[in-house]
């Protein structure tokens, strides 16, 4: 059987009020073996995928076939009368969607029967039966626990979204012993009873009520205790709906202290992030089972965050400077994106969120009604590197490849982790050109921006790879042969461009600022315009990294330029490099700027780097 797409996805949020001791429902009259070997159809014939091995806890079992199908089972009926068996595939299985009720007579340690199947968007629609068969392989059942499990006197209860923020949701069950009823705010009602509670499985069977807004709808609940919570699936059947179908879903609970007969609360539709007048910013996030919550923001210390009644946690900064800021959550020691904000800081090793502070139109990276350039997204086969590739083309308003004017070219490099659209999608590199040209502070230019990793494997290896000097040394130069022999060949084939190294500038970000540095330095025939911002992984002998840097060299260098934040972790390199550089004698430019290893130092970079240039 092949994996789908889940049939109905019903998500349950329940937690456990209250609780009475109350031993569980007796065994049944026939006890249900530990273990059988099962076939459908004619699997376990010659040349079928296998029998299935089901093993049962009680009431509740699991099941594994060799196709990769697995599931969840419940025994509803085990007597000398029949044999009812309901199946709810889980997420791993091949089979995740389908459902099943396999119905049959006991003869000995053999049973037989038929076999009614249920799966969204297989068989047109019907609902297949067959035939299917068993073989008793343990008939012992394992001992109950030694000390009895309370059954729950109350549960709120929540299925799909309904009790996420700015739903309806909610369920109030309520027990007496093994069997209650429940209410919900839709106005369903329900009869329940308790099957099986104990160390092995939770079983709840539901049966709403005929004049109810459910009537009719059965459902099966079944899950496994851990600590205070219980994990499982469910499955639901309600004639004349959902095509006959019978839909399944993840089952998760919460066991509560208080006692509480009440609704359980639902949050107000989410806003986060949300920007104030004042320039603070309050963030939001839903995790009623999170015992702690922090939000990172780029530029700042870690915040906790505080948890209201219903589970929403929130924290508000103080006033904060117009600009673009990543963060993220942290829920648990889990980073974790804020679902309710679709602006990411696009990162291949950990994806953020940004919120945007806006600010007056004097600042270059906001929007504003100047003209703007194009940015086109190219793809191509890199045969120095071995794989396919990607750049971000970014031409001035007024470009026009049919006219003769032709452009000097920046190519601007991003940092590890990072890939080739962050220096629009994170800095906005195309607006702060626009509004440099429009301002007449910057030429206009075609800035480049490709993939800036000399092979997946620096990438793949995580951080730890990118502190491997041998490594990272043959990444650059990788990268370094692919910008020289097939980029800029491709660009000065594509676009209206100067192909001389006078208007040609490389610059970069972080391991793109030491690229910039490593590749333009040792080939001045190529760059005279030079940029290196936070620059990391720099040698740390740069006689043995630049060996033909010398004051001679100055005369091919129409600029040299070194930034870094005063709190980044590269400060220290950089500032080691500046007073290098100062010892061969030549000449360049050093500004240490406020703030870290940031987008927001990288944008104010650009913001000065770019107007020195092609002058």
């Amino acid at each position: 059987m092949n994996r789908i797409s889940q049939l109905t996805s019903v998500v349950l949020l329940s937690g456990f009020v209250h609780a009475q001791n109350v031993s569980p429902p007796p065994a049944p009259a026939i006890q249900i073996p530990t273990t059988l070997n099962e076939c459908e159809a004619n699997l376990c014939a010659a040349g079928g995928a296998g029998a299935g091995k089901w093993v049962f806890h009680g009431v509740a079992g699991e099941a594994q076939w060799p196709d990769g199908a697995s599931a969840k089972l419940v025994v509803e009926r085990f007597d000398e009368g029949g044999v009812e068996i309901r199946r709810i595939d889980l997420p791993n299985s091949s089979s995740y969607g389908l459902t099943a009720v396999y119905s049959g007579t006991l003869h000995g340690n053999r049973m037989d029967g038929t076999v009614v199947w249920s799966w969204n968007g297989h068989w047109e629609g019907r609902h297949p039966s067959g035939e299917w068969s068993a073989t008793v392989v343990d008939a012992s059942q394992k001992a109950r626990p030694a000390s009895v499990i309370p059954l729950p006197s109350s549960l709120t209860e929540c299925e799909g979204n309904q009790c996420s923020a700015g739903r309806e949701g909610g369920c109030i069950w309520v027990f007496q012993g093994t069997e209650g009823e429940g209410n919900c705010r839709n106005g369903a009602a329900e009869k329940l009873v308790i099957q099986q509670f104990d160390t092995d499985a939770v079983v709840i069977r539901r049966t709403d009520l005929q004049g109810s807004f459910s009537g009719g709808l059965t459902a099966v609940y079944a899950g496994t205790l851990h600590g205070d919570r219980i994990d499982g699936y469910a499955t639901w059947s309600w004639p004349g709906h959902w095509e006959n179908r019978n839909p399944s879903g993840h089952w998760f609970a919460k066991i509560q202290d208080a006692a509480s007969r009440d609704l359980p609360p639902v949050p107000s539709t989410l806003i986060s992030p949300e920007v104030h007048p004042d320039g603070s910013v309050t963030f939001r996030y839903l995790d009623p089972n999170a015992l702690e919550v922090f939000v990172e923001m780029e530029g700042a210390k870690p915040s906790m965050m505080q948890r209201d009644n219903v589970g929403v946690w929130s924290f508000t900064t103080a006033p904060l400077e117009p600009d673009y800021y990543g963060y993220l959550f942290r829920a648990d020691d889990v980073p974790v994106i804020d679902p309710a904000n679709s602006m990411i800081l696009p990162n291949l090793l950990q994806t953020e969120n940004m919120v945007h502070v806006p600010g007056p139109e004097s600042l270059p990276w906001e929007v504003n009604d100047v003209p703007h350039g194009v940015v086109r997204h190219s793809f191509y086969k890199s045969e120095v590197i071995g794989d396919r590739r990607d750049l971000y083309v970014y031409t001035p308003p007024g470009y026009d490849p049919l006219a003769t004017t032709e452009y000097p070219v920046l190519y601007l490099l991003h940092g590890y982790g990072q890939k080739s659209s962050s220096w629009t999608e994170a800095a906005f590199a195309n607006v702060i050109l626009d509004n440099l040209i429009a301002e007449g502070k910057a030429k206009p230019m075609i800035v480049v921006m490709p993939v800036a990793y000399g092979g997946p494997e620096l990438l793949a290896g995580g951080s730890k790879a990118y502190r491997n000097e041998d490594l990272r040394e043959r990444n650059f130069d990788m990268f370094t042969e692919g910008l020289i022999t097939e980029v800029i060949p491709q660009v000065e084939r594509d676009y209206r461009v100067r192909k001389d190294r006078n208007a040609r500038a490389l610059a970069g970000l972080s391991m793109g600022g030491a690229e910039s540095l490593h590749t333009g330095l040792n080939y001045l025939d190529e760059f005279s315009w030079i940029g290196g911002f936070s620059s990391g992984g720099m040698m740390q002998n740069f006689d043995e990294e630049f060996p033909r840097l010398n004051a001679s060299q100055n005369a091919k260098l129409h600029l040299l330029w070194v930034a870094c934040g005063v709190d980044d972790v590269w400060t220290d390199l950089n500032r080691n490099f500046d007073k290098w550089l100062s010892s061969k004698g030549i000449v360049h430019a050093y500004m240490e700027t406020p703030g870290a290893h940031t987008w927001m130092v990288w944008r104010r970079n650009l913001v000065n780097f770019a107007p020195l240039l092609f002058r």
